[in-house]
């Protein structure tokens, strides 16, 4: 489902634009207005999840899940999923709890309705991604993950048909590039 057209969930339509940078607010005010009511929303939201883990029945989760989201078109789901944990991610570290403390309770949350209990570890190694670094990647014919990929599409410093003609050998490749999330782009590759 397009994005611009589907009805509101955390955020209305006039926030998604609004993000997008596809809608120009007369003032000051109204942005800063939009800008608190999109932060209250997202602060309530995630107030809500403890309630929908603790009542929501199963066979609801399993129709928003394997009817709805099962059955999105190509890697929407995929791109939903990866973005719900990723923002999550990122909240965790702006507080002081761990993401893999976090991580291991939430699984274990989920697990224990099930009678069971797990063993989380989570083996995290940092390194820095730089535009140069990349593309030497791609020129000596190393392949290059999502987040790579990524990376570089949303770089200032390497155009799309110079990226494109990475993945394809076309001027077709270029054409179908689209700034939509991280999988779409991967997957216009």
């Amino acid at each position: 489902m397009d994005g611009n057209s589907r009805p509101r969930g955390i955020l209305s339509e006039a926030d998604r634009a609004y993000l997008r940078g596809e809608s120009d607010l007369a003032s000051t005010q109204s942005e800063r207005n939009t800008r608190a009511r999109i932060r209250d929303r997202i602060f309530d939201a995630l107030l809500d999840f403890e309630l929908l883990v603790e009542h929501l029945s199963e066979h609801d989760r399993e129709l928003v899940f394997e009817k709805r989201v099962e059955n999105m078109e190509g890697a929407e789901a995929f791109d939903a999923l990866v973005s719900a944990v990723s923002f999550l991610y990122r909240a965790t570290t702006d507080t002081s709890l761990e993401f893999e403390t976090v991580l291991n309770e939430a699984i274990n949350v989920a697990e224990a309705k099930d009678g069971r209990v797990a063993t989380v570890r989570l083996d995290t190694t940092f390194q820095s991604l730089t535009v140069e670094q990349l593309v030497h990647k791609l020129e000596s014919g190393e392949t290059l993950s999502l987040t790579e990929i990524a990376y570089l599409h949303d770089s200032d410093e390497v155009r799309m048909d110079e990226l494109a003609r990475y993945f394809r050998d076309s001027d077709e490749a270029t054409s179908k590039i689209d700034d939509g999330r991280i999988q779409s782009k991967v997957t216009n590759f």
